[in-house]
């Protein structure tokens, strides 16, 4: 059986007694440890955060960039293609006109040729048509 006396005062006195001082010396120093490493958890998530976002708007500010470069590059390739397709179809015109101008030289060299040819063949009728006979024939006319 329980004897209330004294003494159990006298250890519920010591027990908030103990209490009273670890809440003081122990509880309260670490809990505000505590509550001081949450605030700066905090700061720091805060700051990781519109670290995040910034570097995330950097990101999209490359991305648009480098898309506009793109588009402005494939702007600038077209140009140059169709300023090359003009500069080649204008030598091929100069290469063309050359080649009629070579094309009716030869054509005149070649017929004058020919008309010497002709007259040369012309002139010696007489001495083939004779051979021709000759041949034919087997006699000399």
């Amino acid at each position: 059986m329980l004897k209330f006396d004294i003494t159990l005062l006298v250890q519920i006195i010591e027990a908030l007694v103990l209490a009273f001082l670890l809440n003081i010396i122990l509880i309260k120093p670490v809990m505000s440890f505590l509550e001081e490493r949450k605030r700066q958890f905090g700061s720091l998530e805060k700051e990781i955060d519109e670290l995040l976002s910034q570097a995330e708007e950097g990101l999209k500010n490359y991305y648009e960039a480098l898309n506009q470069a793109r588009s402005e590059g494939a702007l600038k390739r077209e140009a140059l293609k169709e300023e090359a397709r003009k500069i080649e179809k204008e030598e091929l015109q100069k290469v063309m006109k050359e080649i009629e101008a070579q094309k009716r030289e030869w054509e005149n060299a070649f017929k004058a040729e020919f008309a010497k040819l002709r007259e040369s063949v012309l002139a010696q009728k007489d001495y083939f048509a004779n051979l021709m006979v000759e041949k034919l024939l087997g006699r000399r006319v």
